[in-house]
């Protein structure tokens, strides 16, 4: 544990109790008490007792209403833990490269062998949700670092970090690193990230999740050209590091050649940026950041709205972006995504976890060829008809929405015929023949029937509703099962094995429709996660259980489409017949 033995600095990060970590936001002298006191805010709401105020006198302000906290200066010195720097704890982490006689690092210098040790790592996914795993790491005296200079990926999460140390080790200890996660640590401000980027300049990823930072940090001249020590760095990641979006516009224009920017539960609600010439940035007590344009003074369109405007300068802070992660955040309102719509590279925007009601596209968003707007509120299938409009869109999460959530049998192929160059729905690819039913049923459905359809389930109950009845049949053996839509094809042999007494490894599946259908037959053997509602089963559908090799399936397969396929040849020109007759009728009658 590192201890200080001088008045910490407003914005300073510790720990306290070896977990619990806190920023340090006023100190000095409290009203009818003796002594110096620190004011500190926990990460943790409800951890403190007040919102920085005492009596009727405010030392601070802190986010929650309960997470701020006095404590006296000499009892936070003894009892906090400022952290230490990035090359103690890679050192801790890695050892120390020794070079050989060829110039290359030969060996790793330790400080004995340790043995065999269990250390807790854990997963991030992308909107900052840790998962715990166990990894066995060899002792200290077999570690190396990858590669023939030096480690290509460096993970020092929950390391404690505060300072970056000194450069020369640090230059020496990871020559040629390229990505440095550095989540949850106790980093507090951006200049951090320039003495970094200084020490190391191959460096290109860099992950501050979890870390409360005050960006940029002043005082700003001191901030180098972003053609220098910030140039190599690619992406960004500040999930959870409670930043806001103007101070995170500021921040892009030091990285110019920025490609991805992760921006996960900070609670951003809007994409604006404050009136005028430049930004003030919000946090610690930084400078003034310019994002005017040289036209700005007298409105660069000529009397543009606001929101133009705005678009421009995003445009240009964000001028080689390609993917942005906005997921978890609190945006309600599409004219603030609609902001985005004249980055010229960016080709994937994840929304998921927001609460967007709404999609209406409007001109723009030329590159995006990904949009992920799961667990959002969509409660209208016109937001996928709006989504059909933007002209390079490619894959797209509508999952956990209202929409999807109403029909969940039907959404998936809603979704994929009313986007017509979808090619991925929800991480699962669009083949040509899943487009071909799902178009066909999305005319029936809104044109009316083509041909008679399945039986429908019972209405009354929403289980009723869920279920559909298969007719299973195994050579001469005939089974009438009703069966729950989302039992999965894997459960599915189970209970097989237990009907027909064939193994769940040797049983071959095709799913048949009724006669009358336009849905083609499917072999499912291969499908265990996939649950029956996917292949938009519904009651009068037939399962053939058969055991037979790869070649034999593929011919009985092969024979059931084709058979399907001349049946629905069939029906499509009585029904074409049909409309020429009803076309004729209708001639004769406007005459």
């Amino acid at each position: 544990m590192a201890h200080d033995t001088q008045e910490p600095a407003v914005g300073r990060r510790l720990l306290l109790g070896g977990k619990h970590a806190a920023t340090v936001r006023y100190v000095g002298p409290l009203e009818g008490q003796h002594g110096t006191w620190v004011g500190i805010e926990y990460d943790e709401a409800g951890r403190g007792k007040h919102d920085g105020s005492l009596g009727s006198t405010r030392y601070f302000c802190s986010t929650n209403p309960t997470a701020g906290s006095f404590v006296r200066l000499p009892k936070l010195l003894e009892a906090g833990d400022f952290g230490r720097s990035l090359a103690e704890a890679a050192l801790d982490r890695y050892g120390r490269m020794s070079v050989g006689g060829n110039g290359q690092p030969a060996a790793v210098a330790s400080y004995g062998d340790l043995g065999a040790e269990t250390e807790q790592l854990y997963v991030s996914t992308s909107s900052n949700r840790r998962i715990p795993v166990d990894l066995r790491v060899p002792s200290a005296s077999t570690r190396r670092l990858s590669g023939a200079a030096g480690a290509a990926l460096a993970v020092l999460a929950c390391q404690r970090i505060a300072t970056v140390g000194t450069a020369s080790e640090l230059q020496a200890l990871l020559p040629t690193l390229t990505d440095l996660d550095l989540s949850d640590n106790l980093i507090a401000n951006w200049s951090f990230v320039v003495e970094l980027a200084a020490a190391l300049p191959s460096l290109t990823t860099l992950n501050l999740s979890g870390n409360r930072l005050a960006l940029p940090s002043p005082p700003h001249a001191a901030v180098p050209s972003p053609t220098t020590a910030l140039a190599s760095l690619q992406s960004l990641v500040l999930n959870g590091c409670g930043v806001s979006w103007p101070q995170t516009v500021a921040v892009a224009q030091l990285l110019p050649n920025l490609r991805q920017l992760r921006l996960c539960s900070n609670g951003l609600s809007s994409l604006q940026l404050p009136h005028g010439q430049a930004l003030e940035a919000a946090a610690a007590g930084a400078g003034k950041l310019s994002l005017n344009n040289e036209n700005n003074s007298g409105g660069s369109d000529g009397g543009s709205s606001d929101g133009s405007h705005t678009s421009e300068l995003l445009a240009a802070a964000f001028a080689n972006l390609e993917l942005l992660d906005l997921e978890d955040n609190a945006i309600a309102c599409w004219a603030e995504v609609a902001l985005l719509s004249r980055l010229p590279r960016l080709h994937s925007l994840l929304l998921s976890g927001n609460r967007l009601r709404t999609v209406q596209y409007t001109s723009g968003f030329d590159s995006l060829t990904a949009l992920m707007l799961g667990s959002n509120q969509l409660g209208s299938w016109e937001a996928a008809c709006q989504l059909d409009r933007f002209p390079s869109l490619r894959d797209a999460r509508l999952s956990d929405n209202p929409i999807t959530a109403a029909a969940p049998s039907t959404a998936r192929y809603q979704c994929i015929a009313r986007i017509s160059q979808l090619t991925s729905l929800n991480a699962s690819v669009v083949s040509a023949a899943e487009r071909w039913d799902a178009e066909l049923n999305y005319l029936r459905q809104k044109y009316g029937e083509l041909a008679p359809t399945a039986p429908q389930a019972a209405a009354g109950s929403a289980l009723a509703s869920s279920m559909v009845q298969l007719t299973i049949c195994h050579g001469a053996k005939r089974l009438e099962k009703k069966l729950p839509a989302s039992l999965t094809v894997g459960k599915l042999k189970l209970m097989l094995e237990r009907l027909l007494r064939v193994k769940a490894g040797q049983q071959a599946l095709l799913l048949v429709p009724p006669e009358g259908s336009s849905s083609q037959p499917e072999d499912i053997s291969d499908e265990e996660g996939r649950e029956l509602r996917y292949y938009d089963v519904g009651d009068g559908w037939r399962l053939d259980v058969t055991v037979g090799d790869s070649a034999a399936r593929a011919a009985t397969l092969a024979a059931a489409k084709d058979a399907a396929a001349m049946a629905h040849a069939e029906r499509m020109e009585q029904h074409e017949k049909a409309i020429q007759q009803f076309r004729a009728v209708e001639q004769r009658l406007m005459v």
